[in-house]
């Protein structure tokens, strides 16, 4: 996790993403309460039993607080002996300067392994972007990945992207309710290792919605389907972690939880503990929430 210290509305990014809105508060009152939550959510992941590596942007970057997008962690088992870690090519220009070599360092020490790099940041020059786990939300079990396309996430790019894994991408088209491209597929679905939340209605072309339920309910998941209004407070921008023993941690905005209804969240209950802090400044200003928060390490 990245704890900001110059966050605020990134306009460029504004361009490919509906859920951002222009602040009513001054800028330094906007990243005071920026960090605040951050350091709320990050104290919430550790009293959880979540183990939390945190770095200062001393880059003093507005969208630095969202790392999943330029970084993931995988262990290619059946390719390669080491953990890899892929940086992506990403859309706006100046989220390309959170890409640093020294987390990348910092990570491979955490994790006590010998990393890999795989850098497809190159794709940047063709105008094709990926941005990581938002782009990308991963049966890591089954080795297939979910992209909706849009100007984030771009067909060469996932192309180059399964060539280099041997995932198996299912692509498609989803729109908000105001008919806007959904600019990371991280926003309608999540998949843990019992549970799939998504918003298949979300999907524009109705022979893409039933190739991607059809993918969704193969993996033998319980599928939560929710609505276009539960997307718009980031209730698909949630991620299941482990804690130090094991056991299953679902982590969501206050927004998200408060707007799943009764039923669903005693799905989430049932099946581990719940994380739930609220980040309003974050999610009204960058157009992300927890899950974007967060760039995992491992494989849960």
């Amino acid at each position: 996790m990245i704890r900001p210290t110059a966050f605020g509305r990134d306009d460029e990014a504004a361009k490919t993403n509906a859920f951002m809105h222009v602040p009513n508060e001054s800028q330094e009152k906007v990243q005071e309460q920026a960090r605040r939550e951050f350091d709320a959510l990050a104290g919430a992941l550790k009293d959880a039993g979540v183990q939390v590596l945190v770095f200062e942007d001393d880059l003093r970057l507005p969208d630095s607080v969202f790392p999943n997008n330029w970084v993931s962690y995988h262990e290619f088992k059946s390719i390669k002996t080491d953990p890899v870690l892929i940086t992506y090519p990403m859309c706006p220009v100046a989220r390309r300067r959170e890409r640093r070599t020294e987390i990348l360092d910092a990570i491979s020490r955490f994790t006590s392994s010998s990393m890999d790099h795989l850098d497809l940041s190159q794709l940047e020059n063709d105008e094709q972007f990926l941005e990581g786990t938002g782009s990308l939300v991963l049966d890591r079990v089954n080795g297939i990945a979910y992209a909706c396309l849009s100007g984030r996430t771009t067909e060469l790019a996932l192309d180059a992207w399964s060539d280099e894994t041997g995932y198996a991408v299912v692509k498609f088209h989803a729109a908000d309710t105001e008919g806007n491209p959904i600019y990371h597929t991280n926003v309608m679905l999540s998949i843990g290792d019992e549970l799939t939340v998504a918003c298949l209605r979300s999907i524009v072309d109705p022979d893409e919605y039933d190739i991607v339920e059809s993918s969704l309910r193969q993996s033998g998941r319980e599928l939560m389907q929710i609505t276009l209004d539960q997307v718009s407070h980031f209730c698909g921008n949630i991620l299941q972690l482990n804690s130090r023993d094991g056991d299953p941690v679902f982590a969501m905005s206050e927004s998200a939880w408060n707007h799943f209804t009764p039923e669903q969240r005693a799905v989430f209950q049932s099946k581990g503990q719940v994380v739930t802090v609220p980040i309003p400044t974050i999610e009204y200003v960058a157009g992300g929430s927890v899950r974007c928060m967060i760039a995992e390490l491992g494989n849960p």
